[in-house]
């Protein structure tokens, strides 16, 4: 008989804390830094991200420092926990081609670091934990910076797509086509 997934929710990750923390010490300021932005002591802010603690840290403070400090650590953390992968989307004002160009380079360099760390983990023909954490931290990186890559070159250089709102609406749904637009060529 299949067992059923454990669907009890942690009250706070460990994953989401770390983040959080990581967040916070990237303020120049760092804690109290954080307790000024968020209008509260630096105590209140430890005592939510205490391990065993009764309160917990709510995501809008944190989605607010990361914003303060300009980081992606808690979308980052997010992203991996739900097996997918964040992508900052730059405004496209601020892009040119040598942009494009500079962050296809760091996506290569970043796909390096990656293969060192698999060279170097498999010399002795077996990957330890801690071996295999730096590998998924590094492969995720370099994922994320050829993402960022592509993307950044089809909102560029990519016409806009135009689309027929018929073409996704449900079945019978658009019954009199004297009523919608029509797609022009």
């Amino acid at each position: 008989m299949r067992q059923k997934p454990n669907w009890q929710a942690e009250k706070q990750p460990a994953w989401l804390v770390a983040a959080i923390r990581k967040t916070i010490a990237a303020l120049p300021g760092g804690y109290s830094e954080a307790a000024e932005i968020l209008d509260v002591t630096q105590d209140a802010i430890f005592n939510r991200l205490r391990a065993d603690g009764d309160q917990i840290f709510p995501l809008g403070w944190a989605m607010v420092l990361q914003r303060a400090g300009g980081s992606n650590h808690i979308a980052n953390a997010i992203a991996r926990h739900s097996n997918g992968v964040f992508v900052p989307i730059a405004d496209i004002e601020d892009v040119d081609n040598g942009d494009i160009n500079q962050r296809l380079l760091e996506a290569i360099e970043q796909i390096g670091c990656y293969s060192q760390q698999v060279r170097m983990a498999i010399e002795d023909g077996v990957i330890e934990p801690h071996e295999r954490a730096v590998i998924e931290d590094e492969l995720y990186l370099a994922i994320a910076r050829l993402q960022e890559h592509t993307t950044l070159l089809y909102r560029v250089y990519c016409r806009p797509e135009k689309s027929d709102a018929r073409e996704c609406a449900a079945p019978g749904a658009v019954a009199d086509k004297s009523m919608c637009m029509e797609k022009s060529a």
